[in-house]
């Protein structure tokens, strides 16, 4: 992220906010060598005003670097700007608005960013910034809790009131997120969801960066052989779980990948109850195996030592395979997502930093 400071912020003598936004924009990561942000600034402009002579020999260095490393990098491009003038961001605004993480809001963040990180870890194949980004709390993850998206970003947004009475801009100027949402879909062409219109146009009229799941939801983008992995673990039937655990599987792997990206993996509704156009999909897993898409996977981890009952259970323990299986990779997400839509999601992602 490129950050551009004009020089009239130089001639004023704010010599402690300055110190404190350089301290801001340069934190880097322990062995990494990525800054949270580079600076532009016209030297030409500024070396003799108060301000840049007040800082410290080593400040005006990494200014100096920065300038130097924004002449060697090709397409760069400004994303901030830092300036007196209304239509930017003062000091004072930008020491508020870069201590702010991007918030990536989900409906459970607890469990749900396990996805996002996957994508972050996978994708980010250059100079790892994001990851670093993630590493460091410069991403950060709020919790929805169910359709409750638009209630987070109101409260945080609501923090910023009184920054923005002061200089005559609106919240929304001091916050960066990214919602994400999951579907809900049984079948394609399904649409979006009624009760998301409203949170939709609120986002847009906030300049919010959004994205809806093109799958039922994040459980529906898991690599197909990590499902066949926590099959041979618990092919030995001891737990009842296990059993039925591996008999969903076992039907999972033969069902075609529409009728994968639309499945319920906590448990199917009664075939008579679907819509008919899901009735359309699964109309060839009637008897046997449709009861067993009825029950749902049944995962639980009964492996990990140390964690609680609860976080044994699926809605908890399923979304960690994400992180923790080594058959998640770049390679097999993309191959069960069947689309370039995880890139789009990383590079949204991407761009707001």
């Amino acid at each position: 992220m490129w950050i551009e400071i004009k020089d009239d912020i130089f001639q004023a003598e704010e010599v402690e906010n300055m110190n404190f936004l350089l301290r801001i924009i340069f934190e880097r990561p322990k062995g990494s060598n990525n800054t949270r942000a580079n600076i532009y600034v016209d030297i030409s402009k500024v070396l003799n005003s108060p301000l840049f002579n007040s800082l410290s020999s080593t400040d005006q260095g990494l200014i100096e670097d920065s300038l130097k490393l924004f002449s060697y990098e090709e397409d760069v491009q400004v994303k901030y700007t830092i300036s007196n003038d209304n239509n930017n961001l003062n000091l004072e605004e930008a020491l508020v608005f870069f201590r702010e993480p991007l918030w990536v809001v989900l409906e459970n963040s607890a469990n749900d960013s396990n996805f996002i990180k996957s994508i972050i870890y996978h994708f980010d194949d250059e100079k790892k910034y994001l990851i670093d980004c993630l590493n460091n709390r410069w991403i950060d993850f709020a919790n929805a809790g169910g359709s409750g998206a638009k209630n987070q970003i109101k409260a945080k947004l609501s923090s910023f009131d009184n920054l923005g009475l002061i200089y005559g801009s609106e919240a929304n100027k001091y916050y960066r997120g990214f919602v994400l949402l999951d579907s809900d879909n049984d079948f394609p062409g399904q649409g979006i969801k009624e009760d998301y219109n409203t949170l939709i146009s609120y986002l847009e009229d906030n300049r919010i960066e959004w994205h809806i799941l093109e799958k039922r939801s994040m459980e529906n983008y898991m690599p197909d052989e990590v499902l066949f992995d926590v099959r041979n673990k618990k092919s030995n039937p001891i737990r009842a779980n296990n059993k039925d655990c591996v008999d969903w599987i076992n039907v999972y792997e033969h069902l075609n990948d529409v009728q994968k990206n639309y499945l319920k993996y906590s448990g199917q509704k009664l075939f008579i109850d679907l819509a008919p156009a899901a009735q359309n999909i699964y109309h060839n897993q009637l008897g046997a195996n449709y009861s067993i898409l009825n029950k749902g996977i049944s995962y639980r981890d009964n492996e990990t030592q140390g964690i609680e009952e609860d976080e044994r259970r699926f809605k908890n323990s399923f979304p960690r395979l994400y992180i923790s299986s080594m058959l998640v990779n770049k390679v097999s997400l993309n191959k069960r997502c069947g689309t370039d839509e995880l890139q789009r999601i990383f590079t949204q992602i991407k761009s707001m930093l």
